[in-house]
């Protein structure tokens, strides 16, 4: 049997379920439901959906999305096959997606100046909660391509030298409840650097969370995430010798100290604190970009210190 005949099989098993009188009431008040809350947005977003049709409807559909599966939970002695089915559905829980990518390509005719710029745009579906932020993630988005694209320009229009642009982005998080855009730069001139940058976005809250959002006023976040990365730099230094970090170095200046107050970072498919750091800024160029993933106890810890203080 193949897949198209498997999902057909799988269709008629799902048609022929019987849902109960109570699960059937519970959908009829959500469709109900989300045509009132679909009547007030158009009140307060109609220019957005003027712009993007094809946000219309997002409501109504999640609600849909949302009662089918419902209705698969209730249902007694529901068919295994089809609950895979459902959970290989692309989007069902998708709140935010990159929908367009604005390119910029140029090059001299001499092949030494080269950019590729890919630049992302999201979308919040119609999310109300959710749309300020994104639309203040997709400014800052823009607002860092156009002025990378511009020092390509002025470096092109010097002929100095040799200088290439690579900007792309990736979604290194999609759950419940965090969504994180990735951008990464590298810049080719004598040499490589390659630089991250991240916006992650609280589904739940619907707030563009910077790096003290996380922890309570006042605490010293700083300082106890920057000693648990020292402490996991010497662990790895210890356990792998090609492993290299700016510890210990013969010029103090050197040294990694602490991390930035708006440190990059983003919080994994797991839940969990990740510091991420540039080529070059805490550890020789092959050691690429270093992640580290933050002891969850800090959090706590963080938590106890304002209490006390």
């Amino acid at each position: 049997m193949n897949r198209q005949e498997q999902l057909e099989m799988i269709k008629q098993e799902y048609e022929q379920l019987e849902v109960p009188e109570q699960a059937l009431q519970a959908v009829q008040k959500g469709i109900h439901q989300a045509k009132q809350e679909k009547l007030n947005e158009e009140r307060t977003v109609n220019m957005v959906h003027r712009n993007n049709p094809r946000k219309r409807g997002w409501k109504p559909a999640a609600v849909f999305a949302a009662a089918a599966l419902m209705g698969l939970l209730i249902v007694p002695n529901v068919n295994s096959q089809i609950a895979m089915a459902v959970s290989d559905v692309p989007l069902l829980n998708r709140v935010v997606e990159l929908v367009t990518i604005d390119r910029f390509q140029e090059s001299s005719s001499e092949g030494m100046y080269a950019a590729n710029v890919a630049t992302p745009e999201l979308d919040a579906n119609g999310d109300a909660l959710l749309q300020s932020s994104v639309g203040e993630i997709n400014a800052e988005v823009r607002g860092y391509a156009d002025k990378m694209i511009a020092q390509f320009e002025a470096e092109m229009a010097q002929s100095g030298g040799v200088y290439g642009l690579d900007i792309t982005c990736n979604v290194v998080t999609d759950t419940d409840d965090w969504f994180t855009l990735q951008i990464i730069t590298t810049e080719t001139m004598a040499g490589g650097a390659e630089k991250l940058h991240y916006y992650n976005l609280d589904k739940k809250s619907g707030q563009y969370v910077q790096l003290a959002d996380l922890f309570l006023p006042e605490t010293d976040y700083i300082t106890a995430i920057s000693e648990d990365i020292k402490l996991q730099m010497a662990e790895q230094m210890k356990a792998n010798e090609n492993v290299v970090y700016n510890l210990n170095c013969e010029v103090p200046e050197d040294n990694f100290e602490h991390i930035a107050a708006d440190q990059n970072f983003y919080i994994n498919q797991d839940g969990k604190l990740v510091i991420v750091f540039d080529e070059y800024e805490v550890a020789p160029g092959f050691m690429g970009c270093p992640e580290f993933i933050i002891d969850e106890k800090i959090a706590v810890i963080l938590s106890e210190n304002c209490k006390q203080s």
